[in-house]
């Protein structure tokens, strides 16, 4: 009896020494030390089921790991206003499109992470901010050597990386169908498909039929060229605005309004404007006008110029049809994304609405109607139901078609059934993998696909707690399902993404970086190695004495 006694004793202080250490362990979990809930602001499921669908797959993985997360489906409109230009976000995730110009991954590697783009508006949204990062970035757009640039993108990719500010997540298969019985010679550019420029130009009627009919989810949103940042109006103000030089589907900058550049050196680059271009009102397009474009831009500071031109020192008209472009310093891709990227603006019309409206005014400015001298001149737009572009007959390239009518849709599913019922002849929307199967029989359909060298991404918001801490970052970025989402939501037609450089980009894309997703176990272990904390029931909490950051200090 005094040994079964002797047992109970000891089991009984077994007992309280372990709830002793248990109550000890989690009364030091304070709810102050608790980690906060997380926000993630994914679209509706009508506008993208992709980032709908991929955003709650990655909201239960971050639950796994403990911390608390709310779902938010968010209007494009408003996440666009109050994340990608408000940075108001905890998290978000979004589809970054693959244009011309990001061939040179300049957008990728300096635009989205230089800390001088971290301000409201600007294209650093995860607000990202490192000194090394830094010194990497101006050294790859500074350097001309175009070995020693992709040196610096390569290194630029590893630390991203392993920083995870805003983590790529899958790169798509875009994949376009439009009315080949009507028109053919259609051309799929990288990451852009048929919203490509190229394709507009080329597009040919088979018979009576001149217009195509083009679906689009939603509507325009703005056609002014200096403040829009929405890639649907990017598109369509390309085909009515002539930049200087346009970047082909290979990624090779060719002349285009410009007749010829020259690199005279490091810091300047002369074009020469092609002959006889008038502007859709019949005005001449002169070099004044050149010299107007970029130096106004850069005047009221066009967000979506900004970065672009930000190196410009001055522009000067050296004789009737010359223009001389000086840099303060050396900048790689001054061709490929400023010349390629600024359309040339009618001096007449903007200056005078300057005059009227201040360098705020303008940039509210709704542009109506658009002046351009490109291929395409704007006939009419009645909002949410259609918009027409009509040939510009005196262009210099003109179009090969008559016209487009743009027609807008609430949803991919209509625009699908535009498709499928002839109400429309082609769309820039990319066909999800159950769409692709009821279009593919559809006799006067032909559906064409090319690789994405844009990205699915998520964004987080280092101004913000936990996100300013690195481990977590890592953590939730481990755990995202990226081979699940793109197994089950893409049905395999896109491939994971872990640099926003993508593959197909090959010049540019380092295969060697650090592969951070479907690793949950990994996750956690990265946060237990940190110091973080779970009660029990499973919640996340800081580490001991860890000084949460409310906000992002420099």
């Amino acid at each position: 009896m005094r040994i079964i006694s002797r047992f109970f004793v000891i089991l009984l202080l077994v007992i309280f020494i372990s709830l002793t250490a248990f109550c000890n362990e989690y009364s030091s979990l304070s709810e102050d030390a608790k980690v906060s809930e997380i926000e993630l602001w994914i679209t509706s499921q009508t506008y993208d089921p992709i980032r709908y669908e991929a955003g709650l797959m990655i909201g239960q993985k971050w639950e796994e790991l403990g911390f608390k997360i709310k779902i938010t489906p968010m209007e494009w409109a408003t996440m666009s206003s109050k994340g990608m230009t408000g940075h108001e976000h905890d998290a978000f995730v979004i589809q970054w499109g693959g244009k011309a110009e990001r061939i040179d991954p300049f957008h990728w590697l300096y635009t989205m992470h230089h800390s001088s783009e971290t301000d409201v508006g600007k294209y650093n949204v995860a607000g990202y901010e490192s000194s090394e990062y830094d010194r990497i970035a101006e050294q790859f757009v500074e350097n001309m050597d175009m070995d020693k640039r992709r040196e610096s993108a390569y290194a630029l990719q590893e630390i991203l990386s392993h920083d995870l500010p805003q983590p790529p997540i899958a790169h798509r298969i875009v994949t376009h169908a439009y009315n080949s019985m009507d028109f053919e010679n259609t051309v799929m550019a990288m990451g852009e498909g048929m919203n490509s420029f190229w394709n507009w130009i080329n597009i040919t009627p088979k018979g009576d039929r001149k217009i195509v009919k083009f679906g689009y989810v939603n509507d325009v949103k703005l056609l002014n060229p200096l403040s829009t940042k929405t890639g649907a109006d990017i598109y369509l103000l390309t085909m009515i605005y002539d930049p200087l030089v346009r970047v082909n589907i290979e990624g090779k900058p060719i002349p285009w309004a410009a007749e010829s550049f020259d690199e005279i050196d490091d810091q300047t680059i002369e074009i020469v404007l092609r002959e006889g271009m008038k502007f859709h009102d019949g005005k001449e397009v002169t070099v004044e006008d050149v010299k107007f474009t970029f130096d106004f831009a850069k005047e009221v500071k066009a967000p979506y110029y900004l970065s672009k031109i930000n190196y410009l020192e001055k522009v000067e008209i050296v004789d009737n049809r010359t223009v001389r472009f000086t840099l303060n310093q050396p900048f790689a891709p001054f061709v490929s994304n400023a010349l390629a990227l600024v359309g040339i603006l009618p001096r007449h019309i903007w200056e005078e609405k300057y005059q009227e409206k201040g360098a705020e005014g303008i940039l509210n400015w709704d542009n109506l109607p658009p002046v351009g001298s490109g291929p395409f001149k704007f006939d009419y737009w009645r909002p949410n139901e259609e918009l027409k572009l009509t040939k510009f007959a005196q262009h210099f390239n003109p179009a090969k078609i008559d016209g487009v009518i743009r027609i807008p849709y609430a949803s991919a599913y209509g625009v699908v059934q535009g498709l499928k019922g002839g109400e429309i002849d082609s769309a820039g929307w990319s066909l999800l993998p159950l769409q692709v199967e009821e279009l593919r029989e559809v006799k006067h359909l032909t559906l064409k696909q090319v690789d994405d060298q844009g990205c699915y991404m998520l964004h987080y918001n280092l101004r913000k707690a936990p996100f300013d801490d690195v481990n977590v970052r890592r953590a939730l970025t481990y755990a995202i399902p990226k081979k699940q989402i793109v197994d089950l939501v893409f049905e395999g037609m896109a491939v994971p993404a872990y640099s926003v450089v993508a593959p197909v980009n090959s010049f540019w894309h380092n295969p060697d970086i650090e592969k951070a997703g479907d690793d949950v176990e990994k996750a956690r272990q990265i946060l237990e190695d940190a110091g973080f904390r779970w009660d029990d029931k499973g919640w996340i909490y800081y580490p001991e004495n860890y000084e949460v950051k409310k906000l992002f200090t420099k």
